[in-house]
Formats: C-alpha cells, structure tokens, sequence
C-alpha cells in the first residue's frame, strides 16, 4: 500500500511554487530476519563453518516524484534509498545500503511513447524475478534467478573466481527507455558509459604509452516480455566491454582480467486459476576474455536453467525451485558446474505484511565456486578457502532462513 502525499502537506520543507503540481509518493517495505548460513563439503586445507545472524534483507524508502507538464507529458523522478533493520543506516554491504543506491532516476513520460529514464537502474540481472515471480518474505539468498543463474564460475588458472553478467546490482550512469504496454507486450533498450562504477570503470582518458582503451568500457542491454493473463514470457540481453587498461610500465600487459562479457535469457511462466505457478528458465553467459594472460581461460561459456513453481491458497503459499549450471568451457577442462534448489512457506497476515521459513542447499562441482546471490555482497561472491562469507572451491552452501516482510 503506497501513501500518496499532496506537494502542499509538505509545503514547509521546500518551495510552494516548486511543488504547485507535483504529486510526492512515498513507499517501500522492510525486510528481516534470522539465518544460519554453512559451509559443507570443504577443500582438505579448509574448515567447513557456519554463521547465525540477524540480518536485513533489503529493506528500503522510495519516494517518487511526478509532475503534470501538459499534453500527456510528465517529469517524473525516483529517489531509492536503503537502510538494514539489524544495524542501523549502512551495513557491512558498504555501497550497497548507501543513500539513492537502490533504482534512482529522473527522465521524461507520456503514455504515447513510453518512459526515458537517467540514472542507476535494475536492467537485465532480475528479468527472471520480476517476471516469474519469489516468496512474500524470502531472503535475498533464496533467489536462485540472481545467484547462479547470473554467476559464471572459472578457475582462472587455478584460482578461485566468479563472474556476474549484469554486474549482479543496479547498472549506474544509465539511459533508459521503456516502452509503453502493447497488448501485454512491453521492452526496454538502456546504455551505459559505466556500468559498474568501479576502480577500473570511467576512469577517464589517458594519453600514457600502452595505456590500452581506458575510458572506452560501456554496456548496453535490452528485453522484450509478454505479460498477459496467465502467462509471462521474454528475452533479455546484456553486452559489456570493460575499460580495458594495460600497464603502462613495461610491456603493456593487461593488468586485470578483461571480462567483455554477454549474456542472453528467455523465460516462460504459467499461473493456472487454482494457484499453482509454473516458470522456466534458460541462461546463456559468455566470458569472451575471461583471464587476460591465463592459459586456456579466454572464450568462456557457460548455460544455465532454472525451474520455479509455487501454490498459493488463501493466506498460504509454498515454494520450490531448482537450477543448474553447466561447466564453464575454455576452463581447462576442470568440473565448474553446480546446481541449486530450496523450498519455502510463507503466510501472509495482510496484503502487506507476511512471514515464512525457506531452505537453499548449493552444491558445487570439484572445480566450481558458484554461491548464493548476496551472501557478501550483490551478485557473486568472491570465492576463495577459508575467506569469510565464502564456500571455497568446489564447497557447498546451505541456508536457513525464518523471517517477516512488511511493505508501506
């Protein structure tokens, strides 16, 4: 349920003529609970743990800003902030909790031509969630379409790593349009200059010998769905190349792994009348430079599915899912694979408020490092033995998870 708030109930904390036609929405949810995350099955030098823990699982304020500019054509703005229930402000996530960090924008709309957003946007990584649907209450780990589903694991000439396609978070310095609905036919085409944000991303231009293409990174992505009575279907793509720097020193060797990466995916979804929910899912992900100077670690690929079903029944619902990753090929020929699934119950007391109890089991392959999506941290998570939050080479992971979901 979202409180809309007329511009004049909040005329005092900024300028009556700034907000004589602008309506302010406020909304938002929390999210929290109790989770026992452990290690199984670790390498001989490791020791297999686990951690209990309060934890928040994304809880956010959203306040949206429209304006009314005549003929159809709206302003509009989105400021999506995040806060943790456990800690207080920011968490050991850093960035991730960091005011405006969730989906925030401004752009232009009108119901002839679609939306144009500018800004840092959730593209690509979520299309399987937003459009097969999750649990009212799960933790963010549950979500097998964000772990390995978006996650591309290599060995990197014998170290542990892991890729995310669609950077795993929202994609910053963005432009976006999206189109208006056709008969349950929607799509998107969005550029960024930067997708990542990061040490190596936009880090401007260089006249310095060997330098390589810095300042050159870039990602562009696009889907079309199809949403219409009981069925969801789509197609979503993402193409990156990354800044490319080299080092200067000496030989021009490139300094960090590459990672041009591509990736492709459909989905199909099904909602029969008596509540029960069908999803497939299909992810097909490329490295196409995946370890600069590693032998036999370039051109990687990696596929994927994923299959979730649910059944609802008045305030109850209960859920299952199961996806696999195949082995990254170009890998030396190591076993990179892993699979996944998890069950899940959750009531809900309201229309907004709802509590549930959810499983997820992860195994790896002997040579994978795939994890569950935001353990550490947004998308994959660096995976090394014995490091804190991590399952090691060819380790699994186990999650429990009870919890309470609110939305306002």
């Amino acid at each position: 349920m979202q409180k809309k708030l007329i511009a004049a109930a909040i005329a005092g904390l900024v300028a009556v003529p700034a907000l004589a036609q602008t309506n302010v929405t406020i909304s938002g949810h929390l999210r929290a609970g109790y989770d026992n995350y452990s290690v199984k099955d670790c390498q001989v030098a490791s020791d297999c743990r686990s951690e209990s823990k309060f934890s928040d699982q994304n809880s956010r304020i959203i306040f949206n800003i429209v304006e009314d500019l005549g003929g159809g054509l709206k302003a509009w703005g989105q400021l999506d902030s995040r806060f943790t229930v456990d800690q207080g402000g920011q968490s050991a996530n850093g960035a991730i909790n960091w005011w405006a960090q969730g989906n925030t924008g401004m752009g232009l709309m009108h119901s002839s031509w679609g939306k144009v957003t500018l800004g840092h946007w959730d593209v690509y990584y979520n299309e399987f969630e937003r459009n097969l649907g999750l649990p009212r209450a799960q933790p963010l780990q549950y979500n097998l379409g964000l772990g390995i589903m978006s996650q591309v694991a290599t060995t990197a000439g014998g170290g542990a790593t892991s890729t995310t396609v669609g950077t795993g978070t929202r994609t910053s310095n963005l432009l976006m349009w999206d189109s208006p609905n056709w008969n349950g036919f929607t799509g998107s085409l969005a550029y960024s200059t930067n997708p990542a944000a990061g040490a190596n991303e936009g880090s401007g231009v260089t006249t310095a010998a060997n330098s390589g293409n810095a300042g050159g990174g870039y990602a562009w992505t696009a889907a079309i769905r199809y949403n219409n009575g009981p069925w969801a279907a789509g197609y979503a793509h993402w193409s990156s190349e990354s800044e490319n720097q080299q080092n200067v020193a000496a030989t021009g060797a490139n300094v960090a792994a590459i990672n041009n990466l591509r990736g492709d995916r459909i989905w199909l979804g099904y909602s029969f009348a008596m509540g029960l929910k069908l999803g497939f899912g299909y992810d097909w992900s490329r490295n196409d430079n995946g370890a600069a100077g590693a032998v036999g670690t370039t051109n990687q690929k990696r596929s994927a599915w994923y299959l979730p079903v649910s059944y609802s029944w008045g305030p109850h619902a209960v859920y299952a899912s199961y996806a696999r990753a195949g082995d990254t090929s170009n890998d030396m020929g190591l076993s990179t694979g892993a699979s996944a699934w998890n069950i899940g119950y959750d009531y809900a007391f309201s229309k907004r408020t709802s509590m549930g109890i959810y499983y997820t089991a992860l195994s790896n392959k002997s040579g994978g490092n795939y994890n569950l999506f935001s353990n550490a941290g947004n998308g994959s998570t660096a995976i090394s033995s014995g490091a804190a939050g991590t399952t090691g080479l060819g380790a699994d992971a186990r999650q429990w998870y009870i919890g309470m979901a609110h939305s306002f």
